[in-house]
């Protein structure tokens, strides 16, 4: 084997990169076969330059369309500097960079979030819509196999779950992590290898960050017991990861599982007690993307084990979840939309009832036809209240409890009521559970409900 020294560094093989290079490719195909663009997140760093690298070497084997961003987090003097530096590094390469900045800081003190925390969701927004904008399909971040023990850590130091210590997975969505596989130190020998040119930031030497404390002080002591800390903590988030994934099928989680209604999503609770808890955490980071820690998923227990049939849990002021007969609401659990439309014929045969107030119903669509051109009649179509009765005489109220019908729904259901008069109005259509036929019969008008969402009570 023919070897050199580059830079005055440890000797090094010529096929390291190769290898390296071989493992990238390998890990393209087996986790985004089908990829056909990705926006690449480029600091400037010796991690995200080794990608840049990388996927500038493999795009015409793969197929691949490639572009870089680069987000100023405005909170260094040298960062204007660093962005320069991709931008003609790019230029070099002759691929198209999109750069984007945000004053962090500020953002932070007034959203009250730490400097990492504030970081990050401003640097993934503006990469989200960077991607879309400009037609990119993924989005791939530098993580790498330290990046992933350094996380682990920190987590299991604030308490984190079992599925928490998963931590940066290989491919999350439309991100991808196609360094995750190898160590920082892999990557610089890479680098150094391939004489790359790139930036240093100082502050991943200031231990005053979480991140940084974990990096310098705790990961060397861990070394001194298993040099490989890096391979094992990797070995544990792959058994992680496929734990993982069994439970993301068991509980079914997509977004096309759920029904929306309003700005609020409604979902089956599975049988599973263990698995409702993870079903509530993971739709909870799905939909307001933010996890829900120990002491909520404690208000969730707790409530359940009352043994009541509906119950509601507040996680963030008005945000939460409202249980009810096995069925939950996820969304704003206080403020329901209000809906009231008067409905009136004036010899038109055909009414149908989509919109009203702005509020789109998505619990179902109204056909009402009238089927006796010269005759005049109107109806209210509009929320349950307390008070309101059938046709009938009997109580709305009792007719939802018989049916199970879910207390959160039973506010969205839009109702058909007799006549325009509060006092002497009567229920004389629900979607799905009631309709006054005798009465409609006689009127000449005929009610359809089309779509929507139905319940299994």
């Amino acid at each position: 084997m023919v070897s050199l020294i580059l830079m005055g560094c440890e000797t090094l093989a010529l096929d390291t990169q190769d290898e390296f290079f071989k493992k990238f490719v390998n890990f393209i195909r087996e986790y985004v076969p089908n990829c056909s663009s990705v926006l690449l997140a480029v600091s400037g760093g010796v991690d995200s330059i080794v990608m840049l690298d990388l996927f500038n070497r493999a795009k015409d084997e793969l197929l691949i369309n490639i572009g870089v961003a680069t987000f100023n987090h405005k909170l260094r003097t040298e960062a204007d500097d660093e962005v320069i530096f991709v931008q003609k590094f790019c230029e070099g390469l002759g691929i198209p960079f999109f750069p984007g900045e945000a004053d962090v800081k500020m953002y932070c003190e007034q959203n009250k979030l730490s400097i990492e925390e504030g970081a990050r969701i401003l640097r993934y927004e503006f990469l989200k819509r960077t991607a879309k904008e400009n037609g990119y399909s993924f989005i791939a971040t530098a993580h790498n196999a330290n990046d992933l023990l350094e996380t682990i850590i920190l987590r299991q130091i604030k308490g984190t779950g079992p599925f928490g210590l998963a931590a940066i997975k290989p491919i999350n969505g439309i991100f991808i992590r196609p360094l995750i596989f190898f160590t920082r130190k892999e990557i610089e020998e890479y680098a150094k290898e391939r004489k790359l040119e790139y930036v240093i930031d100082r502050t991943n030497f200031d231990i005053e960050y979480n991140r940084n404390f974990v990096r310098h002080k705790i990961v060397p002591l861990l070394k001194e017991i298993n040099p490989s800390v890096e391979s094992a903590y990797l070995k544990l988030a792959k058994n992680i990861w496929e734990l993982d994934s069994y439970v993301d099928r068991a509980i079914g989680i997509d977004k096309s599982n759920l029904e929306k209604i309003g700005n609020n999503f409604i979902f089956k609770l599975v049988n599973d007690e263990y698995l409702q808890i993870e079903q509530i955490r993971r739709y909870s980071l799905l939909l307001f993307g933010k996890p829900l820690d120990y002491e909520k998923l404690e208000r969730f227990k707790k409530a359940r084990s009352s043994g009541k049939p509906s119950y509601k849990i507040s996680f963030w002021g008005a945000l939460g979840i409202e249980i009810s007969y096995g069925w939950c609401m996820m969304g704003d659990i206080v403020n329901y939309p209000v809906f009231e439309k008067i409905v009136c014929f004036d010899g038109s045969k055909e009414f149908e009832l989509i919109e009203a107030n702005g509020y789109f119903i998505k619990f179902a669509k109204y056909d009402i036809i009238n089927k006796k051109e010269h005759t005049n009649v109107c109806f209210k179509v509009r929320n349950w209240r307390g008070g309101d009765r059938l046709l009938s005489g009997k109580k709305v109220k009792e007719l939802f409890s018989e049916r199970k019908v879910p207390t959160f729904l039973r506010k969205l259901i839009p109702l058909v009521f007799l006549s325009e008069s509060e006092q002497d109005s009567k229920v004389i259509y629900i979607p799905f559970l009631y309709e006054a036929k005798s009465y409609l019969n006689d009127i000449g008008v005929f009610i359809e409900t089309k779509g929507g969402f139905h319940f299994e009570s």
